[in-house]
């Protein structure tokens, strides 16, 4: 009798822990469905805040370019404007999300050289060259820049080391940094080097038309040059 007592004892003991164990998981699993509830809430959230920051700061992009636009038809603008809109890519560049600032720093160092204020410009190419934040085609498209508008005055194994570096990444810039090592090679007096590089250039089909025709340009200014030499030095 007293062990059928017991029995039923434990047997209700277990039936009672069993159920405890139960209302318990119920409620850790009421609160993870909250908690990931919430978080989906918040990524939402945030997701719709950063989607609304581009939207806000492309707005903000295009109108800041419109006064400067007909730059890229050879028109002429007004240096006011040219400075207004200087300083408010510089606003965007410092508050925008990254592909809206990486466009801006761009866009505002292209001013600054347009005016002759090299330095400056410099200065913004190296930065979004060194932001890892930023996609490595406007990091590449910076250093290019930087290398462009240094070919006359950087030392040769600086912009030899930077063109080297970009050549070995995946850049859609290859051609303009070819052409770039063309001049390098010329401006330290590599002429055969320049003259096979221009020569691939000239022919290269996944290059754009205005590159392919510049390369062929120069490889008749090269020819003529060495007629030239030829002829007074006989």
């Amino acid at each position: 009798m007293s062990e059928d007592l017991l029995k039923e004892i434990d047997a209700d003991m277990r039936a009672e822990t069993i159920k405890n164990a139960a209302r318990r998981y119920v409620v850790f699993v009421v609160v993870l469905i909250v908690v990931a509830l919430v978080a989906l809430g918040i990524w939402q959230y945030k997701s719709w805040q950063h989607h609304k920051a581009i939207q806000a700061a492309s707005f903000s992009y295009f109108n800041t370019m419109q006064p400067v636009i007909p730059m890229m038809e050879g028109q002429t603008v007004p240096v006011d404007a040219k400075n207004a809109a200087i300083k408010q890519l510089k606003t965007l560049s410092d508050h925008s999300p990254q592909s809206i600032r990486a466009l801006s720093q761009l866009e505002r160092a292209g001013l600054l050289a347009d005016q002759g204020k090299i330095k400056e410009a410099s200065v913004i190419w190296e930065t979004l060259r060194a932001d890892q934040t930023a996609s490595s085609a406007f990091r590449s498209l910076a250093g290019l820049l930087w290398i462009q508008h240094h070919l006359d005055n950087a030392s040769p194994a600086d912009l030899r080391t930077r063109i080297n570096e970009l050549l070995g990444q995946q850049t859609p810039w290859y051609g303009l940094l070819k052409e770039s090592e063309a001049l390098l090679n010329l401006r330290t007096g590599k002429l055969i080097e320049a003259r096979q590089i221009f020569g691939q250039l000239s022919i290269d089909m996944n290059t754009s038309p205005g590159l392919r025709q510049r390369a062929s340009v120069m490889l008749q200014i090269i020819a003529h040059n060495k007629t030239v030499n030829k002829k007074g030095n006989p």
